[in-house]
């Protein structure tokens, strides 16, 4: 899935000898009094083991041997993929704030898109994309430093991070993993790099390898478009670096194998990009035992109206679709982890989504990466509303159903849902409005409700202001939903918006702790000391 955007090139160039010499000691300096500690030889190992086994997901400690199961409640945070080079959102909040929220809401992971050239050293964000003042301990990082405090923050609060290869050209999606310009070899080349460099972190629990094949891209074909060959040759090689690591592998649009794709036209049950994995029963991925995770993309009408969403047996006919697509193989005792799915949550588009939902419940595939939590996404819109603070909280009402699936003890942050069926807040005289309300929480006041959860028909003929104040634990909230009738009196005008206050507990996924270059800090400066004298001798010899 991918925003409409325009942007302008970057052209970052790595700084002259002398001065990157100059800028990588101060930085060194600045940065070793803020490195946490760390055990003796923990850079060597993340400490923990990701493995995929009849449908579940499973983290094991490898210092206490213990095994739990994992399910993956996450959200996309775009931005990477893009000429941006940088996560949206930062030039209206904290990064930190933004992951905090995160947590707060629930979800235990994100997924980071990115492209080829916001993983190169030298590619500092766009201009304009950062508020420095907001952000000020991101001055002067490049695009890949940024990610990895995004990393390393995550892995403080306990957030799972998923590295994502969203394009390489970082303007559109590509349909392979390689182009005229980019070999195969490269892509995966890229994959190493990130493998060499993230590994480390026990939070990071793989690579979803390209997103959304699609057009050419095949699986079961057996030549160089196969998608499935390639998942395998590309999954290999990173296992060889990270072995702690799953494989996500996206579907793709067709998979040019005609007695498959024959059901596909025969039924017009349309995939989207990513989401044919069809060819999996026939075509498996293989690699070693417990390492894959099969991750369709699959969205509703928002993002394109598809002939079955017009079916007049819809949503009811939907089942048998996703379950032709990817649901079948859960019956075959793989692993499914929806890599996107989303869209507006309006009008059809909800209809399908709570539709989705309630297929995943019957199915029990509860891991999951949301589509997502940017405004800027033109066909779905985000988790966040435009000021990147707004919560939609109908949307996460929904999620909290998959999360509350797989963990019962969940508890839901206070939150309160008021409103009504007109398109606009200015009404006439006599108008007829629908409201309705929900909160998690308990109401202690109101003027108008006196249950959690319900609607109710109007005349207006004045102005009003209805409002809900709800209690849980030791948090109070309350929501104001104002109504102006042009001609009708005035009353009273309130507006609060909320936010999630509650907080995050300081842990690691996995069980591993924040990765630390403290212990090795006396090998490091005395390398630094010999590298700066050979540096200044070489800068003479040139100078003369």
């Amino acid at each position: 899935m991918a925003p409409t955007h325009q942007g302008g090139r970057n052209e970052s160039t790595c700084p002259p000898f002398l001065a990157l010499l100059k800028v990588s000691l101060i930085s060194l300096i600045l940065l070793l009094p803020l490195m946490p500690l760390s055990p003796a030889g923990a850079a060597d190992s993340p400490g923990v083991n990701y493995t995929a086994e009849n449908g579940t997901i499973f983290v094991q400690n490898l210092t206490t041997g213990e095994v739990r199961p994992l399910y993956l409640h996450g959200v996309s945070w775009f931005g990477f993929e893009l000429k941006d080079h940088v996560v949206y959102g930062l030039n209206e909040r904290n990064w930190k704030e933004i992951l905090d929220d995160v947590k707060r809401l629930g979800f235990n992971a994100i997924r980071l898109p990115f492209c080829s050239e916001s993983i190169r050293p030298c590619t500092k964000p766009m201009p304009g994309r950062i508020n420095y003042a907001l952000n000020p301990d991101l001055r002067n990082l490049t695009s890949l430093e940024i990610m990895e405090r995004i990393v390393e923050y995550s892995n403080r609060i306990g957030l799972y991070v998923l590295l994502d290869y969203h394009r390489i050209g970082c303007t559109e999606i590509e349909p392979l993993w390689y182009t005229k310009n980019y070999t195969e070899e490269m892509y995966i080349q890229d994959w190493l790099s990130l493998a060499k460099k993230f590994g480390k972190y026990p939070n990071v629990i793989g690579a979803d390898l390209k997103n959304e094949p699609h057009g050419p891209a095949g699986w079961g074909t057996g030549d160089e478009r196969d998608f499935r060959l390639f998942a395998e040759r590309a999954g290999r090689e990173i296992l060889k670096i990270a072995p702690q690591w799953l494989i996500f592998v996206e579907g793709t649009q067709y998979t040019h194998v005609p007695e498959i794709d024959s059901e596909i036209e025969k039924n017009g049950w349309w995939t989207f990009w990513g989401e044919n994995l069809m060819g999996v029963g026939e075509y498996p991925v293989r690699l070693p035992k417990g390492k894959v995770v099969y991750s369709p993309h699959v969205y509703g009408p928002s993002v394109y109206m598809m002939g079955y969403f017009k079916s007049p047996d819809f949503p009811a006919n939907m089942p048998a679709i996703w379950n032709a697509h990817f649901g079948y193989l859960t019956d075959l005792n793989y692993t499914l982890a929806i890599g996107e799915w989303g869209g507006t949550y309006r009008g059809l588009d909800k209809v399908w989504q709570d539709s989705f939902v309630q297929w995943l419940l019957r199915k029990r595939i509860y891991n999951f990466f949301y589509w997502c939590l940017n405004p800027e996404s033109g066909d779905t819109g985000g988790i966040f509303l435009d000021d990147w603070k707004t919560v939609n909280w109908e949307k996460m009402r929904l999620v909290y159903r998959l999360i509350k699936a797989s963990d019962p003890k969940f508890e839901e942050p206070l939150y309160i849902i008021l409103k009504s069926n007109a398109t606009t807040s200015v009404l006439g005289v006599g108008e007829k409005v629908r409201i309705y309300w929900y909160t998690s929480g308990e109401i202690i006041d109101s003027n108008f409700a006196r249950s959690r959860e319900g609607e109710m028909n109007l005349t207006l003929n004045r102005s009003m202001t209805f409002y809900i104040v709800a209690r849980k634990g030791n948090r109070t909230l309350r929501k104001d939903l104002r109504l102006y009738v042009i001609g009708g009196n005035t009353g009273s005008n309130a507006s609060v918006t909320s936010s999630p206050t509650s907080s995050a507990p300081e842990t690691s996924p996995g069980g591993g702790k924040p990765r630390s270059h403290r212990p090795l800090a006396g090998y490091l400066i005395a390398t630094l000391i010999a590298s700066v004298f050979l540096a200044y001798l070489l800068a003479l010899r040139r100078g003369r």
